[in-house]
């Protein structure tokens, strides 16, 4: 069973048109999607409104219809994205020796809050400490925080005061690159930053494969068979990132061909 991709329309950093002609190209049908969460089922999903419940799909898009997705209907793999499995919290305990946060404390927003002097003392460089989200699914996007932007981030009234957030020092990074890992084998990447900057390079040196090879060799633990490993040069050292979601991330210029085959081949044998 070949699957069925589904792209979700106009989704801010992740552009599709590249993908979509791929999968074309590979004799797989594609749909643009959009998530209408006021509709029923299956009009929720404009675009997939003929796809039966259990259809073999791949979906591209956005973390919030990812979960939509996840929660009523029985597409497989429908999309590689286990939300509990690329928490800080899950993936840290595996990889802890090679991230780059090897330093940090993961507590309660409430108790960030209170603590705040000890952890500024702790952990700020000039100043400043690095912060973001425990969850993938970030109600901010981590950055650097002084103390006005930490209280101020931290005190927004939508905020769960029980969702943890991770504290750790800042640290100065040179490059940063996106890995695709399918079954433990890095199948493509590009860089996508430099000295801060946005920037968008196919492919990634040899040494920063290596890295990533090294790391699945001594780590068996997985959050999805398909998922997306972030590295970065820092002082002078690779370290690992972050893990995301194949299926919410940007891909930058990963050589498309390998990766549609390759997640259409999970995609199949998990179907």
């Amino acid at each position: 069973m070949r699957p069925i991709w589904l792209i979700e329309a106009n989704v801010d950093g992740l552009p599709s048109e590249a993908l979509q002609a791929e999968i074309r190209r590979q004799g797989m049908p594609v749909h643009v999607v959009k998530h209408l969460p006021s509709l029923p089922t299956p009009r929720d999903i404009a675009g997939a409104e003929s796809l039966p419940m259990d259809a073999c799909v791949v979906f591209r898009g956005t973390l919030r219809l990812m979960r939509h997705i996840q929660a009523t209907r029985r597409w497989r793999p429908g999309g590689w994205c286990t939300f509990p499995n690329l928490a800080c919290s899950t993936y840290y305990t595996h990889y802890g020796p090679f991230l780059l946060n090897r330093d940090y404390a993961l507590l309660p927003v409430a108790e960030a809050l209170r603590l705040t002097d000890s952890l500024f003392a702790r952990y700020a460089g000039g100043g400043r400490l690095f912060l973001r989200p425990d969850a993938v699914d970030k109600t901010f996007t981590g950055a650097l925080a002084d103390k006005a932007s930490f209280s101020r981030t931290l005190s927004e009234p939508a905020f769960d005061p029980t969702a943890l957030v991770l504290v750790a020092r800042p640290k100065e990074i040179s490059y940063e690159w996106r890995l695709l890992v399918a079954n433990g084998e890095v199948i493509a990447g590009s860089q996508y930053r430099a000295a801060g900057e946005f920037v968008n390079v196919a492919g990634c040196p040899g040494e920063v494969h290596a890295f990533a090879a090294t790391v699945l060799q001594q780590v068996d633990w997985r959050p999805d068979a398909l998922f997306v490993m972030d590295v970065c040069e820092s002082e002078n050292r690779l370290r690992l990132v972050e893990l995301n979601s194949f299926s919410c991330s940007g891909h930058y210029l990963a050589d498309l061909g390998t990766v549609v085959r390759r997640a259409s081949e999970l995609a199949s044998l998990s179907w």
